[in-house]
């Protein structure tokens, strides 16, 4: 890839990306009508964390009929505008004009997704007046939580560290369906998580305190791992031991319940994980998470 995220990508001025787009879709050039498309996803960000999206975005753009447009965020050896299939790229834009861009290419008619990879918190500020819902993705993570946490009234929200930790929620959620765990729900006493991405070991966290609405007598701990998954174990240890462990496959996790001589457990696959299946899982979401907003909430007042 060069320094304009897509080689292939043909140069046009800005007044002509919707003319290019057609010209496209109408020779069937790897483009989708614009009758045919299902949504906008706006990926912004430093451009080294964009490259890594071009593929996602190129495949949900044939798949899943979205029209995408690329901001990279800062100084740039490129300018102007790019048109690649359904893929827009807009280099060397100015901060004070991502908003208004947006607003121009946009589908008004269809869903707008912003895919925040990072940068200056004032422009995702102006982008979340724009968008129907926004999905975080800055390393680090921290100043975009706190400006969406100010700004949940305005879009739906959530981040893929979130998306990543959904088989292991539902997976801690299923314990509760067990008799025996509702009854010792108030005796837990420890949460211990292992990771290597502490920020999403503390989304987790928060998850379960505002969830099970404890109170100060649930200790929880977050250990580094020495593994580079981003959660390895989970443990929520009182009168039952709860567990939830990685397999050195990194595809599969074991749950496991304990409680006295009495112990169940099985192993259940983690799904596909990479950054399109992802995606592809925002995109079907359409209403807001409040559980991430809670636990989004109780991250950023910690």
């Amino acid at each position: 890839m060069s320094t304009t995220l897509i080689e292939s990508a043909t140069a046009v001025a800005f007044g002509q990306i919707e003319g290019e787009l057609a010209q496209r879709a109408a020779v069937g050039k790897d483009a989708a009508p614009a009758r045919a498309l299902t949504a906008t996803v706006v990926a912004v960000g430093p451009p080294d964390r964009l490259h890594e999206v071009v593929e996602p975005l190129h495949t949900l753009g044939r798949t899943g009929a979205i029209r995408a447009i690329l901001i990279p965020q800062g100084p740039s050896e490129a300018s102007g505008a790019e048109v690649a299939s359904n893929v827009v790229v807009l280099n060397g834009l100015q901060d004070s004009f991502i908003d208004n861009a947006v607003a121009a290419l946009r589908l008004s008619s269809l869903p707008t997704v912003i895919w925040w990879r990072g940068g200056p918190v004032e422009i995702l500020g102006n982008l979340i007046k724009l968008a129907d819902r926004v999905v975080l993705d800055a390393d680090p993570p921290e100043p975009g939580w706190a400006c969406a946490a100010e700004n949940l009234d305005r879009a739906a929200f959530s981040d893929m560290r979130w998306t990543r930790l959904t088989r292991w929620r539902a997976l801690m959620a299923q314990f509760f369906d067990l008799p025996e765990v509702q009854a010792a729900a108030s005796d837990f006493t420890h949460l211990c998580i292992e990771a290597s991405d502490r920020p999403a070991a503390s989304l987790f966290a928060a998850w379960m305190q505002r969830e099970l609405r404890w109170d100060d007598r649930v200790t929880i701990e977050i250990q580094e791992s020495k593994r580079h998954e981003a959660i390895t174990r989970v443990s929520l240890t009182g009168t039952i031991d709860l567990h939830l462990r990685l397999a050195k496959n990194a595809k599969c996790v074991e749950s496991a319940a304990t409680a006295g001589q009495s112990a169940t457990s099985r192993v259940v696959t983690l799904g596909d994980e990479s950054v399109t299946a992802l995606l592809a899982e925002e995109l079907r979401i359409r209403s807001r998470d409040h559980a991430f907003e809670r636990a989004l909430t109780k991250v950023v007042e910690s």
